[in-house]
């Protein structure tokens, strides 16, 4: 189960950037780094984190906002 801190440092990784960064109202238009190659980064560090579920989420791929990822993932189980 991910939560918001987990979140965070899974966008870290992915992006390679410090979690200071990372924000509750960051998405992929005002992160410099979350460029499509990015997005790809943080989906797979999601899927890889919950083992495969995450890529049964049909809309987590149009996801462009750290807290629209979050609560996707909410609604889906998949965070708490």
């Amino acid at each position: 189960m991910i939560d918001k801190i987990k979140l965070i440092d899974i966008f870290s990784k992915a992006l390679n950037i410090p979690e200071d960064r990372i924000k509750e109202d960051v998405n992929n238009e005002n992160l410099e780094e979350w460029d499509s190659l990015g997005h790809l980064a943080i989906l797979t560090a999601i899927d890889n984190e919950t083992k495969g579920k995450a890529s049964k989420i049909e809309t987590l791929s149009e996801c462009t906002s750290f807290s629209n990822l979050f609560e996707t993932l909410k609604k889906n189980k998949l965070a708490k």
